[in-house]
């Protein structure tokens, strides 16, 4: 029953990071200034409910800093969002989780894991969900 709560979450993840991708890809301005690069993006999404009591124990500032200082321990640079997920349980229970979106744009699989391994240890979850596609990449740097 879990593993269906999983494929539910991670299904409306990822609909919600297709939405933000397709609001935020119009935000790209060009200019023979702009630098473009082809990189591998990760992206995952960290509920915030604990997998045992199915609430929301750590309130979502301080989930968000401990996602931060473990992002920070292994990638000098990376981009936390705040999300909400929403999925009916195994009861058909409408459920809804502050989720903590995390962008990762340079970095390596191995290190993105071992990242996920911290968090799921310290928010008590049973999975994240963690995305991996290529993306172009525009360092812009104005006119």
């Amino acid at each position: 029953m879990k593993h269906n709560r999983s494929i539910k979450i991670a299904a409306i993840l990822l609909i919600i990071n297709l939405a933000a991708t397709c609001i935020l890809g119009g935000m790209v301005f060009r200019s023979s200034h702009t630098q473009t690069d082809t990189a591998i993006q990760y992206v995952m999404y960290v509920g915030t409910n604990d997998k045992d009591t199915y609430e929301q124990i750590i309130p979502t500032e301080e989930a968000k800093a401990m996602i931060d200082a473990i992002c920070y321990k292994y990638l000098d640079g990376y981009t936390l969002q705040d999300a909400v997920g929403s999925w009916a349980d195994e009861t058909g229970t409408p459920t809804h989780e502050n989720t903590i979106v995390c962008y990762f744009d340079d970095a390596d699989e191995k290190t993105v894991y071992s990242i996920a391994d911290e968090i799921i240890k310290a928010l008590n979850q049973n999975t994240v969900l963690i995305e991996k596609d290529t993306v172009n990449i525009d360092f812009y740097g104005g006119k």
